[in-house]
């Protein structure tokens, strides 16, 4: 999704010594030469720090706001700490089930993995065009629905409000690639597709008109 200057090369990239880099489709009808799009994966990973610092203090003086008791304190032990990781865990295996789930309602073939180059999980609808806008629902999604469903919770018993709040800041750390995309995608013109051989290479393909 190499955004948005549709006159910018469209040729695949070279291969150099590695694998062979493989092959996107010809553009259907009406459309350019597809474009290969790439995650920055260090601002993204500096993006995601901010973002994990960010949604800690927010959600925080949130649930200080929301609750009655005058100071929040509490002791991890060991035991904590494997409910903290597997939390965490299922925080990203849920985040992508819910990208996987749209994708589906939305008429798409999904896969799930982990993209070792981006060191994040994913659900994706390999080898099918998909529309800029489809591609927002899905990125966008779980981002909302966590936020929505969780927020409220700050407000009840400690130990779920603490649940909630370790779980909206592992989340919104963790969205830090779907918006990125998001972003890209509201820059690119209306009819955009965009197309992932798999987790490695993706295109966009901008309309001709």
């Amino acid at each position: 999704m190499e955004s948005p200057d549709p006159a910018a090369d469209s040729s695949p990239p070279e291969s150099g010594d590695g694998p062979p880099t493989p092959e996107p489709p010809d553009p259907p009808e009406g459309y350019r030469e597809p474009v290969a799009f790439e995650y920055p994966a260090v601002w993204l990973s500096v993006g995601s720090l901010v973002l994990f610092v960010a949604a800690y203090l927010g959600f925080g003086r949130l649930m200080g706001a929301l609750r009655a008791d005058t100071a929040l304190e509490f002791t991890v032990g060991p035991t904590g700490i494997g409910v903290v990781a597997l939390l965490s865990v299922g925080t990203i295996v849920v985040h992508e089930l819910v990208h996987g789930l749209v994708y589906r309602l939305l008429g798409y073939r999904v896969q799930y993995g982990l993209a070792l180059n981006m060191g994040a999980a994913y659900a994706a609808a390999f080898g099918q065009f998909q529309t800029r806008w489809d591609n927002l629902r899905v990125g966008l999604t779980p981002l909302v629905a966590f936020t929505v469903v969780l927020t409220p919770l700050l407000a009840g018993p400690l130990v779920v409000a603490l649940a909630a709040f370790l779980v909206l800041v592992v989340n919104t750390g963790g969205a830090i690639g779907d918006l990125y995309l998001s972003w890209r995608i509201l820059r690119m013109p209306e009819g955009t597709l965009l197309y992932d051989i798999d987790a490695r290479h993706s295109y966009v393909y901008y309309p001709e008109a």
